[in-house]
């Protein structure tokens, strides 16, 4: 097994295996991981991975373990082999390798499919976390579902265009929902990728009461959109933002369907839009299990939180 395959790390981001990794995340159909994450990955300084490659000329993917270090976390957003070297041991040997390069004062998370999360709990990551679920609409369906609720007296601005001073108002918000400083992430999710549709809103003080984003997903011809995150200072300001995105999702993607990664934790306001879609008819799917390697409480203002960020990149709930 050792001779059909070496062992790199940290490829340069410009490699083409991030290439081919991106292209067989989005075959999976891994939606929570969108297109702003496989896109930014390969360039930030908190990202560090293990791959295995072909012995050949061209050292093409044969799989990886990608992860990001940052504040007192370890995320582990990405373990994956193409299929055709599944079942042969190189996975053990990747993961291996990683587990002994990661940082040992951090405490190691990850999300796993459902039926992997015993071997991932035997081994690194024996504590329970948060279960993933996904809803799924057309865009023209979340019209629907929206159009009746009320409206409220807030003024939204696309994030993109802040001002100097909103957008200090928009990553001291942030900071205060997560608990985190996310401005260097934030900067490059809002601001650099021409894909991220962001909406804040803001009250009659100018304060900021809620903010909602969408982002493509998947194969861009399949249409995707993943809605997060949604933070908002209330359960009336989170359903106007949801109200105002269904008016810009129909116009700008008609066609397109939008994908709501929500958590089961009972804390905050997750809840109420597992209600929301429940009413709908619709019934969730399993994204996967979130696991740690140490108890890890949740950050920040969980009553603000609707709908989590989940982004590998800079991991909130």
């Amino acid at each position: 097994m050792s001779e059909s395959f070496d062992i790199i790390e940290n490829p340069a981001p410009t490699s083409h295996l991030w290439k081919q990794w991106k292209h067989l995340i989005d075959t999976e159909g891994w939606t929570s991981d969108d297109n702003s994450v496989t896109g930014l990955i390969p360039y930030l300084k908190s990202t560090r991975s293990v791959w295995a490659v072909t012995k050949t000329p061209d050292q093409n993917l044969v799989g990886s373990v990608v992860w990001n270090e940052y504040d007192d976390i370890c995320w582990l957003g990405f373990y994956i082999l193409r299929p055709e070297y599944r079942g042969k041991g190189i996975g053990s040997v990747i993961w291996n390798q990683s587990m002994s390069r990661i940082r040992r004062d951090l405490v190691l998370a990850l999300r796993g499919v459902v039926k992997m999360a015993p071997r991932y709990k035997a081994r690194d990551t024996p504590e329970d976390g948060a279960i993933l679920e996904n809803y799924r609409m057309s865009s023209n369906d979340f019209h629907d579902a929206l159009k009746n609720y009320k409206s409220l007296d807030l003024n939204p601005k696309i994030v993109r265009d802040l001002s100097s001073e909103d957008w200090e108002k928009f990553l001291n918000y942030d900071k205060n929902v997560t608990g985190r400083d996310r401005h260097e992430f934030l900067e490059i999710y809002y601001k650099k990728l021409d894909y991220t549709l962001g909406i804040a809103f803001f009250d009659e003080s100018r304060e900021i009461v809620g903010v909602i984003s969408a982002v493509p997903t998947g194969h861009r011809e399949n249409n995707f959109y993943k809605i997060s995150p949604l933070f908002a200072n209330s359960e009336e300001v989170a359903f106007h933002a949801m109200k105002i995105l269904s008016n810009e999702m129909l116009k700008r993607h008609p066609t397109a369907t939008l994908i709501f990664h929500l958590v089961d934790t009972p804390e905050g306001s997750f809840t109420v839009l597992h209600r929301f879609f429940k009413n709908l008819g619709l019934t969730a799917g399993i994204s996967g299990i979130t696991l740690y390697s140490d108890k890890y409480p949740p950050k920040g203002n969980l009553s603000k939180v609707f709908i989590p960020h989940n982004n590998s990149c800079h991991f909130d709930y």
